[in-house]
């Protein structure tokens, strides 16, 4: 776990911010607080912080407001939930928007370390993915574009791929045209990023 990554907890209860902050420093974590739930959202929109702990009933702003807001804004920060009595439902239905973990009141320090970590690993795959995405769909795009590199494709397969951070499966699925695994992993394909796809899939021979 890098100390850089970056922690703010968002909760009305000062001795909750109080232990969270106390809790997580000592695990290693840049910790930020704040008692003030819009006050909360304004610094996880403004600054970068790995992940958020939120609590979801805050006199000034509906906790599940600030999830949402940090979805749509912070998709690759993580959320975990503080919920108290009568909220456990609200946090499930929290999960079901992408927060990675939810922990009740009260808790123990192990549960606050062990719900940070959870998530940062989650966190961290998930960007992991993304990038990988990203590159799939930039070497499509190339592909597209440039008419060697197309040709270097279909004639030597993926040792050309050997400069990018890919995986396995990810440069078989260039190669080989798998359009069905590339929309799966990578999302919508422009009409552009498909063409090589297709192109590959025309092609009698390499």
């Amino acid at each position: 776990m890098s100390a850089q990554q970056k922690v703010l907890v968002v909760d009305n209860e000062a001795m909750v911010t109080r232990s969270c902050r106390r809790i997580l420093t000592e695990a290693g974590y840049d910790v930020d607080t704040s008692e003030s739930g819009r006050q909360g959202l304004a610094r996880a929109l403004q600054e970068r912080f790995d992940l958020v702990f939120t609590d979801l009933k805050m006199p000034d702003l509906d906790g599940m407001e600030l999830v949402r807001t940090l979805r749509t804004n912070r998709p690759r920060t993580a959320i975990v939930v503080i919920t108290g009595y009568g909220t456990v439902r609200t946090a499930v239905e929290a999960a079901k928007m992408g927060v990675s973990d939810y922990i009740e009141k009260p808790f123990t320090p192990a549960e606050i370390t062990e719900a940070a970590g959870r998530a940062l690993g989650t966190a961290q795959k998930q960007r992991q993915v993304t990038v990988e995405a990203d590159l799939v769909k930039e070497v499509l795009r190339l592909a597209a574009r440039d008419n060697t590199f197309a040709w270097d494709l279909l004639t030597k397969g993926s040792r050309v791929l050997s400069g990018y951070a890919l995986s396995s499966e990810a440069k078989a699925a260039i190669v080989s045209g798998d359009i069905a695994w590339v929309e799966r992993e990578c999302g919508e394909l422009t009409d552009e990023e498909r063409r090589w796809l297709q192109r590959r899939l025309e092609a009698e021979t390499w």
